[in-house]
């Protein structure tokens, strides 16, 4: 296959969309349904924000899923494997899949969850029930790059896992345990065994140096799972 194309990457967004479609009505209706009737039991509307922030920054694990589901599944994947479309225009759907279409379905759905337990909630204020919404979560960018750190690292171990999607997660939070353990026991160490010989230098990171570094990590993840994804798609 020659070039670039948007238009089969439109074609592709179209197709799954289309074939996942049961997957994604459940997904969707699991974000919307357990903001609301949690608001709904409470008489509250205002808990829709919580419940909505803990479905966005865990929520892009199964969004993640969702968007390799046909790539491992036995029916599918051999059919998935020789659509006429290549690696870098899959992965520009993954991308948008991650980086655009979930935060805007997150936004919906709590936005429909909060219009939905109006009529329950003691309170009548429902202007501030979409700002707390929009103020403490969906236009925070740091919990914006925070989401896409843990879609890229869950797109990455779906391309990644050969079998048991189950076990490759497992071992990817038990592998970040352990690290964050041994590092945090290896600084105790030095600080207990080494503190008079330290030398104490003020290091000073610029903010926008800072920023970079932060929003590059989504990124540097997302070009291992594309890397991932050449060797799994067929060459055309």
């Amino acid at each position: 296959m020659k070039g670039y194309s948007l238009s089969r990457v439109a074609q592709y967004a179209r197709y799954h969309y289309i074939s996942q479609s049961k997957n994604y009505l459940s997904l969707l209706f699991t974000m919307f349904a357990m903001p609301a009737i949690i608001a709904i039991l409470s008489r509250d509307m205002h808990d829709v924000p919580g419940v909505a922030m803990a479905i966005y920054l865990f929520g892009a694990i199964g969004f993640a899923v969702r968007t390799t589901f046909s790539m491992r599944e036995r029916t599918s994947k051999v059919r998935e494997m020789t659509l006429p479309v290549s690696a870098e225009e899959r992965m520009t759907f993954m991308f948008f899949n991650l980086a655009v279409a979930f935060p805007l379905a997150c936004l919906i759905t709590a936005s429909l969850a909060i219009v939905v337990a109006y009529p329950f909630s003691y309170s009548r204020e429902i202007g501030t029930a979409f700002e707390q919404l929009l103020s403490d979560g969906f236009l925070e960018w740091p919990i914006y790059i925070i989401v896409q750190i843990i879609a890229s690292s869950s797109l990455l171990i779906n391309l990644l896992a050969r079998r048991n999607l189950f076990v490759a997660y497992l071992g990817a939070f038990a592998g970040v345990v352990t690290f964050l353990a041994i590092t945090g026991r290896a600084v105790v160490e030095i600080l207990e065994n080494y503190d008079d010989h330290l030398q104490y230098v003020d290091v000073y990171l610029p903010e926008p140096v800072a920023i970079t570094l932060f929003c590059l990590v989504p990124v540097v993840i997302y070009a291992f799972a594309y890397l991932a994804l050449r060797r799994r798609q067929m060459k055309w």
